[in-house]
């Protein structure tokens, strides 16, 4: 808990004092607010390769220990991946085979979602599972989900909405005491701009910081890391090196911060970074 509060204090004494880099180079970075986050996306601390079975990694999560649950999006399985042993250590059946987008463990319940907004939650080694239907009319696909411990809400990135509704990128959220799917956070065309990719972001993960309860939301399409505040304003936005991220499509954190990417293999093989949580300022 002492270790735990010392990173915490850390944190928030960076984003609130650190002043902003006139010199710092901002082709791959857009920093706003005045803060920087404590990663150096150029240079992941690890780079885990993954076997055959998860080149298409869609979503991933942490689970215990030094464990990610990762689900690929063909096969009605979960993953257990050890980031220590570097290799699967189980691999649990839960549905049949479909389109898978995201996964997102919630106390010792695992949740998966299906591009359609169809969730199946489940307990490993129990004989529980429940399904939730997020289907919306407005939702073409789904491809990110997330958790917000604050308000107890599942995060659902929605990949791509019908285009006569509006051109703002939404975040819907679901209630488990209401049982009921809303709007969570919308995105205006205008905060992920930048120069690489103009205007292209369409979400591919979504998770909450555990520590200071930012939303970070990712973007195969556009390569880009769009970061919000706990109130929901843009932060920052980070324009992602292709040759780092080939197509990032899952997002989770550590309970001590430190942040995990999926991106899938396309032509080679998939692979998980990690960036260990650092408070020295970036350079």
């Amino acid at each position: 808990m002492k270790h735990f509060s010392l990173v915490l204090l850390s944190l928030v004494f960076l984003y609130a004092c650190e002043p902003k880099n006139k010199n710092q180079d901002t082709t791959t970075t857009e920093v706003f607010q005045n803060i920087s986050l404590p990663y150096h996306f150029e240079t992941p601390s690890e780079k885990y390769i993954l076997p055959d079975k998860l080149r298409e990694i869609s979503g991933l999560s942490f689970y215990k220990d030094n464990q990610l649950i990762c689900v690929n999006d063909e096969q009605g399985k979960i993953f257990v991946y050890d980031f220590v042993q570097k290799k699967i250590i189980d691999k649990i059946p839960f549905a049949k085979d479909g389109d898978y987008e995201g996964v997102e463990v919630v106390g010792d319940e695992v949740f998966v979602l299906k591009s359609n907004g169809k969730l199946k939650g489940f307990k490993i080694g129990l004989p529980f599972e429940r399904e939730i239907d997020c289907t919306n009319p407005d939702v073409i696909e789904y491809e990110g989900l997330g958790y917000d411990p604050k308000t107890k809400n599942l995060l659902l990135a929605a990949k791509e909405r019908v285009k006569d509704k509006d051109d703002k990128k939404m975040i819907y959220a679901y209630n488990f005491e209401t049982k009921t799917l809303f709007k969570n956070i919308a995105i205006p065309e205008e905060q992920v701009i930048d120069e690489a990719n103009g205007k292209d972001f369409r979400p591919s993960g979504v998770a909450v910081h555990p520590l200071t309860g930012q939303t970070f939301i990712i973007a195969s399409d556009g390569k880009k890391l769009l970061v919000l505040a706990k109130d929901g304003h843009k932060e920052a936005l980070f324009s992602l090196n292709p040759s780092t991220f080939k197509q990032p499509e899952g997002i989770c954190f550590a309970p001590n911060g430190d942040l995990f990417i999926a991106s899938e293999g396309k032509e080679g093989e998939g692979y998980i970074l990690k960036f260990t949580i650092d408070a020295k300022p970036m350079q």
